[in-house]
């Protein structure tokens, strides 16, 4: 009876770290994780908090948003998206339907 518990013990074991090993994208990344970009971006026209939390609200609805912190001091907002759900032309968008520029810069 031993042996048998032991061997329904470790049949257990191995099945469940065989469940564990995650598919991977042909570079070497898990299929399940997500392409997180962070970028700055500069933009006009934001002259108060208003102007901040206007931006953080519109950027904050689209998919794939981790983190958007917009600062109208140095006149940027910083995103960190997931770059397989939503792209920098999409925050874009965003950004100049709510009646700001985006600063074209190397990055952008």
């Amino acid at each position: 009876m031993n042996k048998l518990l032991l061997i329904v013990g470790i049949l257990f074991i191995l099945g469940c770290q065989s469940g564990n090993k995650e598919k991977e994208n042909s570079d070497g990344t898990p299929i399940d994780t997500p392409l997180l970009v962070e970028k700055k971006v500069h933009i006009k026209g934001m002259h108060c908090d208003m102007c901040e939390a206007s931006i953080e609200k519109g950027i904050n609805e689209l998919e794939g948003i981790e983190y958007v912190e917009a600062s109208w001091n140095d006149s940027t907002t910083v995103v960190k998206y997931d770059e397989s759900v939503t792209s920098m032309a999409d925050i874009e968008k965003v950004i100049e339907k709510r009646g700001y520029s985006v600063k074209k810069t190397e990055n952008n």
